[in-house]
């Protein structure tokens, strides 16, 4: 029926403005903060893409440019440096999910070329499009290709992905007469499926965990200790935490260990001001932090000093219990 085909052929323009509608409603509360706090709504996408924290290395495009081959690769070569979302100079995606994806643009391509379908080529530009909060980052090039900025283009990536999967379904399939053409593609993406599911496992539980434990800081450690402290010596309210550049985020030790937000941080020089705080008191501070130690051990002379032995080298920390 003519007048039904223009009307499917005409739903994917109506989904688009629905989404777009949509999303400008969610919108309207943040707009309504940004118009009234242009500076602060404005300030990290300006220091990304601008001078304002530290001048650029090249030239706009120059980088702009670079980026962008960066992040086009990531999912088959390097998906940068950022240890704290991903597994830092690997592929994005795993060996089957970026094979399939690279066999996925050839045949998207293919199709456009072929049958001239506009969702084909938008399909196509979705994937540097939602990725530009990560190629934007013109001022910090060392951040891109970045997988949270990039978290956009994961709808793209993983359609054209199912699209190689379809094609593979399908040519098997027809392949082969009878059902043979039915099993034999089922096992093939059931194998692709195992395969995936073995690797990526292996990449989350074993080495992603791994090198983030070696990277970050050993917050539910000390977390962990102030939970015993509580438990077993005093309480909660008499722990803390002497901060360090480039240390442990004390909020993050509150989290670990009292299961919600609580900045366990006591500055260094307000150490004197908890003299007259109620026994037993704990304070934990970094091995390097020898002033802490000092001002500790003139106000409390009879402390017990001890050096908790963490997991992982390199992240152990210091015990200064006040008994009486």
């Amino acid at each position: 029926i003519p007048i039904f085909s223009e009307y499917v052929a005409g739903l994917p323009i109506i989904a688009l403005v629905l989404i777009g509608l949509i999303s400008l409603i969610i919108f309207l509360p943040l707009m309504r903060f940004a118009l009234n706090n242009l500076d602060s709504f404005t300030y990290r996408m300006r220091s990304r893409l601008t001078a304002v924290e530290q001048p650029l290395s090249g030239s706009f495009l120059g980088i702009f440019f670079s980026n962008l081959w960066k992040s086009l690769i990531m999912f088959q070569w390097n998906n940068g440096q950022i240890w704290v979302h991903s597994i830092p100079k690997r592929p994005a995606l795993g060996l089957f999910s970026a094979a399939l994806f690279s066999l996925g643009i050839v045949l998207v391509i293919v199709r456009y070329f072929k049958h001239k379908n506009w969702i084909d080529l938008v399909i196509l530009l979705w994937i540097p499009l939602l990725m530009l909060p990560s190629i934007l980052s013109i001022a910090f090039p060392d951040e891109n290709p970045s997988l949270n900025r990039s978290g956009g283009a994961i709808i793209p990536v993983f359609l054209v992905i199912g699209f190689a999967v379809e094609n593979l379904w399908e040519n098997l399939k027809s392949r082969y007469p009878n059902q043979w053409g039915k099993w034999i593609s089922l096992t093939a993406v059931l194998l692709l499926a195992w395969g995936s599911l073995v690797i990526n496992a292996n990449l989350v539980f074993d080495e992603y965990y791994a090198q983030f434990k070696k990277h970050a800081w050993n917050t539910s450690e000390i977390g962990q200790v102030i939970q015993d402290f509580s438990t077993m010596i005093g309480d909660e309210d008499h722990v803390w935490v002497i901060p360090y550049p480039h240390w442990v985020d004390t909020r993050l030790v509150g989290i670990q260990a009292v299961g919600q937000v609580r900045d366990y941080a006591l500055g260094q020089s307000n150490i004197p001001q908890t003299l007259g705080a109620s026994t037993p008191k704990l304070y934990i501070y970094k091995p390097d932090d020898h002033e802490t130690e000092q001002i500790l051990e003139e106000l409390y002379p009879r402390g017990v000093i001890k050096t908790y032995q963490s997991e992982v080298e390199g992240r152990d920390f210091m015990l200064y219990y006040i008994l009486k």
